[in-house]
């Protein structure tokens, strides 16, 4: 008798435990809160090799968390990369190739109603959601943050251009509250509304995506550092950054938050080199290129005491954040999609694991470019006229050459042949090794062929292809 009173009280205390523990997750959840630069390469902060500047907030943020090297983005422009990180799903998947100009063939041209977001999921899981800064993802009603799973949202809907003086104007969710406001000022006052609404929410848990326009044209740093940085007014602009990325992490310790909440840094994707500034470390290409430089950005994520610190050279994408953060929350990730982003929580805990990613694919625009295997990347043949309209270069040559070096920040506009990098051994993707290689290359040649089908290519629609709302989606806009 006494035996199974004793075995009743057991079970008991053992559901106790279990009810306790059920929710105390519950009760838990971390914060989160993703910080995205925009046009910031790999070579562009001190912790990524970076001799003429000094970002100490951001390299302190990676001393004390994860530092990845082989961190990919799912398109080398503005609008597809922040596409493709909030909804997991590749751009020709999502319906969002190209980067969106404020023109009338754009007017219907967001994200589409039917895509489920990080904030959509979160949202779910009563977390308050706040987008801040730069959005580039739909004018319009339905195609706005708060239609999107964000609860507020602060800042422009697109880049802040000249050409466009009504992209000058600030909106609180879906209406203006400032005009015309001076371009150096935002980054201040986007940092000051994300410290507000950390400290509004701090008895619940909180999304905060805050999406600065820094260091993406016009490089214009406020008054107070130029002149700071070793560098170009490029340098003092990334410093200007890194100040702001510091007051915000310094605000969560401040407000004793920093323990539980998750800190992402990454950038949109790689440097405007050929344009603006900025440096892409030791790969090749940037921005609106197909090359590492394009795709390979500077990645840090941090929380304290959850998960590994240190410096990890997996293969990851920004897509795999929407099912790794869905599950820290809860949050049951969509069964009626496929989802391109891998659930990496295990890698983050344990920074060991390795890629969960069995091929990746590098799209400029709808056209196929590159596939990845591993450490084996091949670049496929291409034609200028096949290039959306950032990288159309008129009587383009196809590269047959041996000097990749020379390549610089234009990338492949024109190939005629594969060519195939070791990544681990060629990271710059300087030395073609396809020939040493024919049943790889065949390998790669063979997935860009079944994946063509699936996700589609220029005068291909794929099985499962949001086509984007107009006609000649690769003309300039």
């Amino acid at each position: 008798m006494k035996q199974i009173i004793g075995l009743a009280l057991w079970a008991c205390f053992g559901l106790l435990v279990n009810r306790i523990d059920a929710q105390e997750k519950e009760t838990n959840k971390p914060n989160i809160i993703i910080l995205f630069a925009d046009d910031l390469g790999y070579g562009d902060l001190s912790c990524y090799g970076a001799q003429d500047v000094n970002t100490p907030n951001i390299d302190q943020l990676a001393n004390e968390g994860m530092r990845f090297t082989d961190f990919q983005v799912a398109s080398s422009v503005c609008s597809p990369s922040r596409a493709a990180l909030l909804t997991g799903r590749y751009p020709m998947r999502n319906g969002f190739p190209v980067a969106q100009g404020k023109i009338e063939k754009h007017k219907n041209y967001g994200l589409h109603s039917d895509e489920i977001t990080i904030a959509d999921l979160l949202l779910k899981q009563e977390y308050a959601t706040m987008a801040i800064g730069k959005w580039h993802l739909g004018f319009n009603e339905g195609h706005q943050p708060i239609d999107h799973g964000f609860q507020h949202f602060y800042g422009l809907q697109s880049n802040w251009h000249t050409s466009h003086p009504d992209l000058d104007d600030v909106y609180s969710d879906n209406k203006v509250v400032k005009e015309n406001v001076a371009f150096e000022t935002l980054i201040g006052d986007y940092t000051n509304k994300a410290i507000e609404y950390m400290e509004e929410n701090k008895e619940n848990p909180f999304f905060l995506y805050l999406a600065y326009h820094s260091v993406h044209s016009p490089i214009q740093p406020s008054k107070e550092f130029i002149g700071t940085s070793k560098g170009s007014l490029y340098g003092d602009y990334v410093q200007e950054l890194d100040y702001h990325v510091g007051r915000l992490t310094q605000a969560l310790a401040d407000k004793k938050l920093d323990e539980n909440t998750i800190v992402i840094f990454l950038s949109d994707n790689g440097p405007a080199i050929c344009h603006f500034g900025g440096s892409a470390g030791p790969l090749n290409g940037g921005k609106y290129t197909t090359m590492e430089g394009g795709f390979r950005i500077p990645a840090i994520i941090k929380w304290k005491g959850k998960f590994a610190t240190g410096v990890n050279d997996t293969f990851l994408s920004s897509m795999d954040l929407l099912p790794t953060l869905a599950s820290l929350a809860g949050a049951e990730i969509p069964k009626d999609r496929v989802i391109d982003g891998k659930n990496i929580t295990s890698i983050l805990r344990t920074g060991k694991g390795d890629t969960p990613h069995e091929f990746a694919y590098y799209y400029n625009g709808i056209n196929l470019q590159a596939v990845r295997k591993g450490e084996w990347k091949l670049h496929l043949p291409r034609r200028s006229e096949d290039q959306p309209f950032w990288s159309k270069k008129p009587n383009e040559k196809p590269f047959e050459g041996k000097n990749l070096k020379n390549i610089g920040c234009r990338g492949l506009i024109a190939l005629k042949h594969p060519l195939l990098f070791n990544l681990n051994l060629d990271m710059g993707e300087l030395t073609d090794i396809s020939h040493n290689h024919p049943v790889i290359v065949e390998e790669l040649l063979k997935e860009a062929e079944r994946v063509r089908k699936e996700l589609g290519d220029i005068d291909v629609i794929g099985t499962d292809q949001r086509v984007p709302p107009f006609e000649n989606i690769q003309e300039k806009i």
